[in-house]
């Protein structure tokens, strides 16, 4: 891991999410960049045109402004550009999210997006960054690490690994122990079964997990759930887990983590730092 992307709005989301890139810059030596987008609304006059320019260019310096104190802060207090093993610095563009972090990662190496997500009914102040986790994630190349608007002091101890036996699995594993070792964080690998039943595929997977990673800290467990975002709640809630890393290919999984309603915002998706990589053809 080389450059991180930290997307910000300045808000408590946001804050939560840069806790956990500045861990995980230090820890991997990694050059950290902070990353505010401005966008304003479509204008249809000269004059509001006007009033639009002005209107950007004060939330420009105003954000540039608490960019430059936010570095500041992590030189200050983590060693950053100096001598505490990792860089960082800053951008800011009038833009779009989404198509800028797709642009930065495809042409400026960045390999990991670290962002904070909000359930449903959290202040409208944090919907900015929030909102766009799920659509950055489903946009861009690399891993993607959401962290929720109640995160509090980071921690990568355990990391749950949603299994479903499928044959890229085994390669993803792989990115997700090369992650944990940098911390010296434990795997376990987690299969929802739905049915009750065990699956055919469990013995073939089980054996080709010990053959690709032996001696490996992994460990395997299968539960029982008609509900696979339900099984994962559960386990990582007993289990004492600090993050589940998915598939970015499972798209409907993906859709219910991040569909909850208000009534449910201190539930999955509103507390659990999540993992969400590449799937390989």
């Amino acid at each position: 891991m080389k450059k991180i992307l930290c997307p910000t709005d300045f808000s408590k989301t946001a804050n939560n999410a840069l806790e956990y890139a500045m861990l995980i810059a230090r820890q991997s030596g990694s050059h950290l960049t902070l990353l505010h987008v401005v966008h304003l609304p479509i204008v249809d006059t000269s004059e509001t045109a006007l009033v639009a320019s002005e209107l950007l260019g004060e939330q420009m310096r105003d954000a540039e402004e608490r960019l430059v104190n936010l570095c500041r802060e992590i030189e200050e207090r983590h060693g950053a550009n100096r001598d505490g093993g990792f860089t960082c610095d800053y951008i800011i563009r009038e833009a779009l999210l989404t198509d800028l972090a797709e642009h930065l990662t495809k042409t400026a190496g960045y390999d990991l997006i670290v962002m904070g997500t909000t359930g449903g009914g959290n202040a409208l102040e944090e919907m900015l960054i929030g909102s766009n986790a799920e659509a950055v994630m489903e946009q861009v190349k690399c891993p993607v690490l959401s962290i929720p608007s109640t995160a509090t002091h980071p921690r990568i101890e355990k990391i749950i690994y949603a299994s479903d036996y499928a044959a890229d699995d085994i390669a993803t594993l792989r990115e997700v122990l090369d992650f944990a070792a940098m911390f010296g964080a434990k795997v376990d690998v987690v299969h929802v079964n739905k049915a009750g039943r065990t699956s055919d595929k469990k013995d073939g997977f089980m054996q080709e997990m010990a053959q690709a990673f032996p001696g490996a800290p992994i460990h395997f467990e299968e539960v029982v759930s008609k509900h696979r975002t339900d099984g994962i709640k559960e386990y990582y809630n007993a289990s004492g887990g600090d993050m589940v890393a998915i598939l970015r290919r499972e798209k409907g999984f993906l859709r219910e983590l991040f569909s909850q309603s208000l009534a449910e915002k201190m539930t999955y998706q509103a507390e659990v730092p999540l993992l969400v990589l590449k799937g390989r053809k």
